[in-house]
């Protein structure tokens, strides 16, 4: 394929623009007072170096006694935008030093007693709680007189002064006074310091603490996502945020079945234009969305080692993820991955060993019971035989009334009778039906147990840890091998990560960031949400097993197929940072992230329809190079006043080369790789067959963005947040490649307002209000400009037909969000609530409209003429409900409710699939109308001959009967058939979420990981369809002997008559009808987890810093009022369970952390 004329026009343009940036800087800002807040993290470093570090970077003159520099006192901290006076007080607790603050010059120093006095004053610091605290320095006013509270809280200072004022501090707590007299004994109670509490999440392009946020932000940490080793980040985030719906479509090895959206559908996932899932975002780098074709079905995440992983943040709404403009139309997703510490080396070994099994095989009836079941539905097979010469249909009630009809197709009375006539040979049932003499065809062959194996997970890594001022490094490599539960399923990945930070000069600072993995998958199947390499569904149990030929039939499908699916993938990002002036920072990055991916699918003869072995390859590259400059300036005035200035520009160009190859005919089934002496042709029947092909593919686009924000609060009490970016892209035609995608968010942090001191119980309380406009580029690269493709030859020169219309108004998809949320903190922040509503628009989506005429033999055209609005509400809730030395108990849990609709589509009429007022996804089925109890209860219609025919179902041989299904005939032209289905019912669950709870005593950590699904309706198709009639004879997946049968007039029954039971006869036996939906629920406990912390003392000989034991286990109990095994792995889109997917495994985790 090739674009047309004008597109590479742009492409190059864009590389030779230039970018000039500026900000005008207020007067004021001149660094009047202290910076607000500064990162520290250092390991095992001097204290006296940290503290030169804080002065250098905080403007306040640090001035401490020479003791702590030559005392050899050390510290490891890490605290991440926090003021200059917390930072100091972690770094000294645990050392005899105090400090005190004068002006902008903080004094460190020991706190003195007086030796020659008698007298002292005593006294108890405890937090709320009547708690002890420990470390907390107490001082005189005025003096350098102190001392530090022991392990129960107490203290005791050495002085003549009768009364006074002490000054108590500690971190975490505000500073407290407190009045003394000697001989009492004085009590001080501190309190949480709130104010300086809420941690700190990443945002787009920046860092923000969570207390400043005006938009919808979820934070998830490495702590919360460990003792579970997984292929792919995405399913470790399941049930843990809201609003972030994670659903295993698929358990195959590999994690690429998880579907993952962002607070509802909001686009028709089209392969190509937009496939619906969020951006993810790594360390800065966004990741290419990579065809499933392309990818032979890897998942792109899995080359990032989840346990690298230091934090996961989800933009939900548009306020917080607009920066990344044209591609957070479906919501962003940013990975921060761990980086090194300054101070003394730090070394681990992670290992886990897994087994994983299948957990439940469904109800069937196997041997007997299964020919007996089909004999009986064979027998009362029932066909009308068309009389065409009087218009009219008999459907016969005896053998000799249906003697002598025509051999083939006419009328049925008994499968193995028909019409009188020998059946021909490719309707003859199999052998094993009739023959139950023969011992080959009784057994009770339960072909899942042959399917299905022990799977195994082994997953180890190592990292390296540390550096000093000037350079920080983290270095990490690690494997990981799981064979699947299924036969000839499997995944392996190895992985390379290093991060690199250096400080080049006092105001220069660079890194390097670079990922490496290769990974490996045995599937031949290239789709991401894999299915079953064989269904046992279709092998008889009556046929014999191990060892046998039927067993070799029966898996040749998933063992002789032989199948290669590899992709290594390489992502570096380097860049620099430069401080002019205090706050000043102007930073510049490049950053490329290629994969390159192989599949090979090599089938033997005897598994392709013309008997010829087959072998099909691609090969596929896909580079993203990105080039980001930003400035950002940040200072406060009067320390009231604190702003956040952003401003930048993006350059994003994205190539895809493809290769794909083709070819039959080897020469013997153990050549698995084309060679020479394949053949390129061969003759059937005088017409010459091609038997190889190859095609290729180039696609090339470039995006130009450019970008600002303002962020100001007033006392971190009011705040504003305020952005846009302009993205102009490649894809889209000249008139319309640039778009603004603004935003606009506002918060009150009402709980700092006088009036609300009274509240004992608010500890923190928040309201916030966003609006924003995101969009969302389509991926395929030349979707506008049209595509050209080779048609029939003419003179022997091929010719050229359009195999899309170009439309050059194709322009971007857009989503209007808004959203109104309330955090609270509640009881000394021991419970907290996050609250949010939304609604969010999605207009301007990408959809095929017919195309006027017989327009250049092209029948369709793109355009954006549909809309989608998701509208929902979210809470999550933390509690540390009991909270205590030795033992805690924290609890966390979310909920999300969402409304989705699809509003709009070209002229505003229904889709094949979609209709317009309801979900997305729906379920599409037949009208069940109940069973017909009487003759005048049949609807008859005038056929165009004007003869009176009752309803039939597909064609006149199949009518309704008493005794049959009445289906609702929705288009009234007197035919049940695929026309007449009808939307019954969405496909998305009414509500869904998460429920952990973390146990902790001493050593010993107890997680639990509960996720459940409310109101989700859905169809077992396998259980309902099982006595369909298609003459298959497989396993009988249900139990025939208790079947709900209609017999007779009056009979209310599950089923209809019997001879209704042929697959002829529309929603009779397949179950597909609306009586059949489920209005499903669950509760999984999705993840167990039980860890032990070896004291120190065990094996502090052996030079370990830790030593950590765990057993988990996932997948352990699933309650739900489900008929079928596994409600999660039903098809999210149709919401009917075919039993094709790859299940999901119980499996039990042994692991083993070390620190050095």
């Amino acid at each position: 394929m090739r674009p047309r004329k004008g597109t590479r026009c742009l492409l190059a343009g864009i590389a030779l623009s230039t970018l000039a940036l500026g900000i005008a800087l207020p007067e004021t800002a001149q660094a009047q007072t202290p910076a607000q807040t500064i990162s520290v993290s250092f390991k095992d470093k001097e204290v006296a170096s940290i503290l030169d570090f804080i002065a250098s970077h905080s403007g306040y003159k640090i001035v401490y006694e020479p003791e702590v520099r030559t005392g050899g006192y050390k510290a490891t901290v890490s605290f991440d935008e926090v003021s200059a006076e917390k930072a100091i007080e972690g770094i000294l607790k645990g050392t005899p030093f105090i400090y005190a603050i004068e002006g902008r010059t903080i004094r460190i120093f020991r706190p003195q007693q007086q030796s020659s006095v008698k007298t002292q004053i005593t006294g108890l610091v405890k937090d709320q709680n009547g708690i002890p605290v420990m470390g907390a320095s107490v001082r005189i006013q005025g003096t350098r007189l102190g001392a530090q509270t022991n392990a129960q809280g107490q203290f005791s200072i050495n002085t003549d002064k009768g009364t006074g004022k002490l000054l108590v501090s500690c971190v975490g707590y505000t500073e407290a006074t407190a009045t003394f007299t000697q001989g009492t004994p004085t009590v001080v109670t501190l309190k949480e310091d709130v104010k300086n509490l809420g941690s700190v999440t990443v945002i787009a392009y920046g860092k923000r603490n969570t207390r400043e946020l005006t938009g919808a932000v979820a934070s998830i940490k490495a702590d919360q996502l460990k003792d579970a080793p997984a292929p792919s980040i995405e399913g470790l985030l399941q049930g843990q945020l809201s609003g972030l719906q994670v659903t295993s479509q698929s358990g195959a090895p590999g994690g690429a079945g998880n579907a993952i959206s962002i607070r509802g559908i909001s686009s028709l996932n089209t392969q190509g234009v937009n496939d619906g899932s969020p951006l993810f975002v790594v360390d800065g780098v966004p990741l290419s969305k990579i065809p499933a074709d392309a990818a032979g079905g890897i998942n792109a995440l899995a080359g990032l080692d989840p346990s690298t992983i230091e934090s996961v943040e989800v933009l939900k709404d548009a306020a917080s993820a607009s920066l990344y403009g044209s591609r957070s139309g479906n919501g962003v997703i940013l990975i921060t991955t761990k980086k090194g510490k300054s101070g003394k080396a730090e070394f681990g070994v992670n290992f886990s060993q897994s087994i994983s099994f299948l957990p439940a095989t469904p109800l069937q009836m196997r041997g007997h019971g299964e020919r007996r079941a089909h004999l009986m539905l064979a027998r009362a097979q029932r066909i009308g035989h068309y009389d065409w010469r009087t218009n009219r249909v008999t459907v016969p009630n005896s053998y000799a009334n249906s003697y002598g009809w025509e051999p083939s197709n006419d009328g049925a009375y008994d499968f193995f009778w028909a019409n009188g006539n020998v059946l021909p040979r490719e309707q003859q049932p199999p052998a094993s039906i009739q023959d139950s003499l023969n011992t080959f065809y009784n057994n009770n062959t339960n072909w899942w147990k042959y399917i299905f194996q022990v799977g195994r997970v082994t997953n180890g890594d190592v990292y390296a840890s540390g550096g000093n001022e000037n350079v920080r490094y983290l270095i990490s490599g690690g494997v990981y091998d799981e064979r699947g539960i299924q036969i000839n399923s499997g995944f392996r990945r190895a992985t390379f990560l290093s991060n690199l930070d250096l400080r080049l000069a006092p105001k220069l600072n660079a890194f390097t960031r670079l990922n490496l993995a290769y990974n490996n998958q045995d599937a031949a199947d290239g789709s991401r949400a894999q299915g079953l390499g064989v269904d046992p569904k279709e092998a008889p149990t009556i046929f014999p097993g191990r060892g046998t030929q039927a067993e070799q039939a029966a898996l040749q499908k998933i063992r002789d197929v032989k199948a290669r699916n590899s992709m290594f993938n390489a992502r570096l990002s380097i860049g620099a940072d430069y401080e002019f002036i205090r706050g000043l920072k102007f930073n510049t990055s490049a950053s490329a992230d290629t994969y390159f991916a192989q599949n090979h699918i090599f089938k033997p003869t005897y598994l392709n329809y013309n008997n010829l072995s087959s072998v099909e390859a691609s090969r596929s590259m896909m580079a993203m190079i990105q080039w980001e400059n930003l400035l950002s300036y940040r200072f406060n005035i009067r320390n009231l006043h604190n702003f956040d200035l952003l401003a930048g520009m993006t350059y994003t160009y994205d190539l895809l080369e493809k290769m794909e190859g083709r070819a039959q005919g080897g020469p013997t089934n153990r050549i698995h790789e084309i060679g020479e002496g394949w053949p390129k042709t061969r003759k059937v029947e005088g017409m010459v067959e091609s038997l190889q092909s190859l095609v290729t593919d180039r696609q090339e686009q470039a995006m130009l963005s450019y970008l600002g924000r303002v962020a100001y609060n007033y006392k971190r009490r009011y705040m504003l947040d305020a952005s846009i970016r302009f993205d102009g892209s490649s894809v889209f035609g000249k008139d319309v490649r640039w778009a603004p995608f603004p935003s606009l968010g506002l918060a009150w942090a009402f709980s700092e307002e006088s009036f609300m001191k009274d509240l004992w119980w608010l500890s923190f309380g928040k309201v916030r209000a966003s609006w924003g406009k995101s969009g969302q580029k389509f991926q395929e690269a030349y979707l506008a400009h049209g595509l050209m493709e080779e048609s029939s030859t003419h003179l022997g020169e091929p010719g050229l037909i359009p195999s899309s219309m170009a439309n050059s108004r194709l322009t971007w998809e857009k989503s209007d969000q808004y959203d109104l949320g309330l955090d609270l903190d509640l009881f000394n922040n021991r419970f907290k609530v996050k609250l949010d509503y939304y609604y969010k628009y999605s207009y301007d989506l990408l959809m095929q409209i017919p195309t006027p005429g017989n327009f250049f033999l092209s029948k369709m055209t793109w355009v954006n003429s549909s809309a989608i609005s998701n509208e929902g509400i979210e809470l999550d809730l933390t509690a540390d409900l009991i909270k205590r030395k030795d033992f805690s108990w924290m609890l966390r849990f979310n909920i999300a409710r969402n409304w989705n609709l699809f509003r709009s589509s070209y002229d505003n009429t229904d889709l094949d699939d979609k209709v317009l007022g309801r979900p997305t996804y729906g379920i599409y089925t037949y009208k069940d109308e109940g069973l017909v109890q009487r003759e005048q209860d049949i609807p008859y219609y005038y056929n165009q001959l004007g003869v009176r025919t009752p309803l039939y179902f597909q064609n006149e041989n199949y009518p309704l009967r008493v005794g049959g299904r009445k289906i609702k005939d929705q288009n009234g032209d007197g035919r049940i058939d695929s026309k007449d289905v009808y939307y019954a019912g969405s496909a998305l669950p009414l509500a869904y979420g998460g429920i952990t709870n973390q146990f902790s005593y001493k050593g010993v950590t107890l997680t639990t990981l509960f996720t459940y699904t409310l109101g989700r309706k859905m169809m077992n198709m396998v259980r309902n369809s099982t006595f369909n009639f298609n003459q298959k004879f497989g396993p009988v997946m249900n139990d025939f002997s208790s079947a709900s049968i209609w017999q007779k007039p009056g009979d209310e029954t599950k089923l209809p008559a019997i001879t209704f039971a042929d697959a002829g006869y529309t929603g009779q036996y397949d179950g597909d009808i609306d009586s059949n939906i489920e209005n499903v629920s669950y509760l999984r406990l999705k993840q167990l987890s039980l860890s032990y912390s070896l004291p120190q003392t065990w094996f502090k000989r052996l030079h370990l810093k830790d030593v950590r034991l765990y057993l988990s286990g996932e997948n352990l109990f699933l309650l739900t009022n489900y008929s079928g095994l596994d409600p999660e792995i039903v098809n999210p889109y149709t919401g009917k369970d075919t039993g094709e997917m790859y299940p999901l495994s119980r499996k039990f985790t042994l692991g083993l952390n070390l620190k050095f």
